[in-house]
């Protein structure tokens, strides 16, 4: 069996690479071997001799040996993984406890936290003053020692974290934990004082929770507490008092009146005693911050100015956290100027626009125009194109969504060659001229003639014939006049051309003509009357055989609108004018109103042919509503080509204000930042007055002049005024500006047998709420 084992053994440590370490250098092999025996029970759960006899049944089997090893792997994971947490609890701590004299103190109560519920005790001191304490958790603890007549001690324990050599060593796969101990000597103080190994702060703090008044507050329970802090404070100046092997910090004693100090909550007085040396040992202040409220004159609140200053109470947070943080002072003079309220008013009138029944009459050029937007009788037109050949005018009509009065006429003209042909013909004398006639005509009216004169010749057969032709495109007419122009000719609409045939003895010849014309204007014969509605489009039709017709749109029709006032809606009596003003759409901006394009709305008076703008006429009637102050006709816009976008302005109200400028000796020098304020309807006084019912000063006095009456019924200030009292007794401000952000020690050096005076300012804090920022 020995053998078997032997083999398994080696088997283990091939499993790992030998290490050892220690964190003392007598650890040898042979402590390393007595160490592993004394935790075998403990450090392994599993059963060794079952695990030889598996290793032997399984050796000559590779598959079962993968598993086997497997196992093997996941048994020593969780036994070094218990080892782990074991290390970090196999620590001991003794603490000695001493009198300043050297000699140990017997029942001195000390208590330990910590993660580890085992070492949490709460033990008393034996005769040796010493206290040994099991288990402690790696890493830091509390610790407090208290005994009567005593001053007490508290502190950080600090064992730092588990590490390998320390805590644990490592030998192949296998963790094993290893002990530590630590120890610490603490010499308490005699709480009597009378050993003269203390030293006396003493101090004042102040607040500033009244920005109302000059005098400073006191915080109300306060607590200010001195301690040791830090891992490395000055044991040198503090080795009378500790010796460690281990980092203590955050050192503080206690007892009445030693280690903290209350601020007195009427005084702002605190005193305190703190152990310490002739050489000194610095002590860090921890000064808490505070939150309380503050008085304070405020005329802001959440962004939104206050109808008036007002006194009020807001919660601030004070203390050194945000030391160099403090709300700005708000600055608010001790007198304000009061005006009345603004009577001008006035809402809901309305001006309602009709469509006045226009008349038509349009006439442009379409000939090479295409793309071309041309303006006629204020209807804009869009040539999207001038067409091709015809060979008379076509008709053309206007569409519209209603009937007028009378429907518009229009015609076309036309431009362009007479095209002719001549061919064949017996029995005409050789020699002899023959006259051909062309006709053009609109209807039966004729409205030009052309003579073309051909002289017979002999067709080689002894039959005279007339020539034969065949001219298109050019100027085939003897007096060279075969254009066709419809302007400067009235009523020009050609709906035919007819050709008069020389008369032959036999047979006449065959003769041809026809127009190579286009269209060169529209115009109107008959103008419309009583269109309301906007002109949808232009329709062409006819031409002749094969025409190719233009194309025209309508992009907009103008039309002038009927104003009539509107007083139904009007829910506040008016006594300023509204401002009004129309937009009409220009050519340019439809089919939206144009801003920028305002126009005047004009009048025509009955009987005197006066015209003028509707803002001269408009005025306010019994009752409060609008009306005009005397009779117009055809009372109208101008041209707008879609609805007019109405603008009321409505009076507005808003009082007027200024700032009193006060003097250093409590009188007033005037007023600044002053504003006229709107809707006023007669002129009005100031009235100055202290900001807050209870703050001082009277008698000042301010007269406003230059007032100036507009056309709206407004009356306004031109912000002109004089002081005719200058007054008394005055606030420049009713805020305190002086204060400002916290201020006091942070640190005390203590002596022995010293006094020490300290200032804690609180200032005046930060704001927690938004007023006036």
């Amino acid at each position: 069996m020995k053998t078997i084992k032997l083999n398994f053994l080696l088997v283990i440590m091939a499993l790992g690479v030998f290490t050892f370490t220690s964190c003392e250098d007598e650890f040898t092999e042979e402590d390393f071997f007595n160490k592993q025996a004394e935790l075998a029970a403990s450090q392994q759960s599993f059963d060794l001799e079952k695990l030889i006899l598996q290793y032997e049944l399984m050796r000559e089997n590779d598959s079962l040996m993968a598993v086997f090893s497997t196992q093997l792997a996941s048994m020593l994971k969780d036994e070094n993984t218990e080892a782990l947490r074991q290390a970090g609890l196999l620590a001991s701590y003794t603490i000695t406890i001493e009198n300043q004299g050297g000699a140990p103190l017997e029942g001195a109560t000390v208590s330990v936290g910590g993660s580890n519920p085992a070492a949490r005790v709460d033990a008393v001191t034996d005769a040796t003053g010493q206290v040994i304490i099991q288990d402690i958790v790696i890493g830091a603890s509390p610790v407090q020692i208290t005994m009567p007549g005593f001053v007490g001690v508290s502190y950080i324990l600090d064992l730092g974290t588990i590490s390998s050599g320390e805590e644990y060593f490592q030998i192949g796969s296998y963790i094993y934990p290893l002990g530590r101990h630590e120890t610490s000597r603490i010499v308490l103080l005699s709480a009597d004082g009378a050993s003269g190994t203390f030293a006396t702060v003493n101090g004042t703090a102040t607040i500033e929770t009244d920005l109302t008044n000059s005098t400073s507050e006191v915080p109300q329970d306060v607590t200010i507490v001195a301690y040791l802090d830090g891992t490395d404070f000055d044991y040198e100046s503090a080795q009378n008092f500790f010796h460690s092997s281990v980092d203590i910090y955050d050192v503080r004693f206690s007892g009445e009146g030693i280690g903290s100090a209350v601020v007195d909550n009427a005084t702002g007085r605190f005193s305190m005693l703190l152990p310490a040396n002739e050489n000194g040992i610095s002590y860090t202040l921890m000064v808490p911050d505070v939150t309380a409220d503050q008085t304070i004159v405020i005329d802001t609140r959440d962004d939104v100015l206050l109808a008036a200053p007002e006194l009020a109470t807001v919660p601030a947070r004070y203390g050194p956290v945000n030391a160099s943080s403090f709300s700005p002072s708000i600055s608010i003079a001790g007198a304000k100027a009061v005006f009345p309220a603004p009577t001008g008013a006035g809402n809901g009138a309305n001006l309602t626009f009709t469509v006045i029944p226009r008349d038509l009459n349009i006439g442009f050029t379409i000939d090479g125009n295409t793309g071309n937007t041309p303006n006629s009788g204020n209807v804009e037109f869009n040539i999207i194109s001038d067409g091709g050949t015809v060979q008379i005018s076509p008709t053309a009509a206007v569409a519209t969504a209603t009937t007028p009065t009378t429907p518009i006429a229009l015609q076309t003209s036309i431009i362009g060659d007479l095209d002719l042909t001549v061919a064949g013909g017996v029995g005409y004398t050789i020699g002899e001229d023959y006259d051909i006639t062309i006709d053009v005509l609109s209807g039966a009216t004729v409205l030009q003639t052309v003579t073309v004169t051909e002289t017979a010749v002999d067709d080689g057969t002894g039959n005279g014939v007339l020539p034969t032709i065949d001219e298109t495109g050019g100027n085939i007419l003897t007096n060279g006049s075969d254009n066709l122009n419809a302007f400067g000719v009235t009523g020009y609409q050609v709906t035919v051309v007819e050709v008069a045939p020389a008369v032959a003895p036999t047979t006449a010849a065959t003769i041809t003509v026809t127009c190579d014309c286009r269209v060169d204007a529209i115009q109107t014969t008959t103008t419309g009357v009583g269109y309301s509605a906007p002109i949808t489009g232009i329709t062409f039709a006819g031409g002749g055989t094969g025409a190719a017709l233009p194309v025209v749109d309508v992009v907009a029709t103008g039309f002038e609108y009927t104003i009539a006032i509107d007083n139904a809606g009007i829910t506040v009596p008016y006594t300023i004018l509204p401002a009004v003003n129309w937009y009409n759409t220009t050519v340019g901006s439809f089919p939206d109103a144009s801003a920028t394009a305002t126009d005047a709305i004009s009048y025509t008076e009955a009987g005197t042919g006066l015209a003028g703008n509707l803002d001269d006429l408009l005025g306010i009637n019994g009752t409060g509503g609008l009306a005009l102050t005397r009779t117009v006709t055809n009372l109208r816009t101008g041209i707008s080509y879609a609805a007019p976008v109405l603008e009321i302005v409505e009076p507005m109200a808003m009082m007027a204000s200024a700032d009193v400028d006060i003097n250093s000796d409590g009188t007033i020098g005037g007023l600044f930042n002053e504003d006229a304020g709107m809707g006023y309807t007669g002129v009005f006084g100031v009235t100055i007055m202290p900001t807050l019912a209870t703050s001082p000063g009277s008698g000042a006095a301010v007269q406003l002049f230059d007032f100036s009456t507009q056309g709206t019924r407004e009356v306004q200030w031109s912000t002109n005024w004089t002081v005719t009292d200058k007054g008394s007794g005055y606030l420049e401000e009713l805020n305190n500006g002086t204060f400002g952000a916290y201020s006091g020690p942070t640190s005390v050096y203590a002596v022995s047998g010293e006094v020490f005076e300290l200032t804690i300012k609180y200032g005046s804090g930060v704001r927690l709420q938004n007023v006036n920022q």
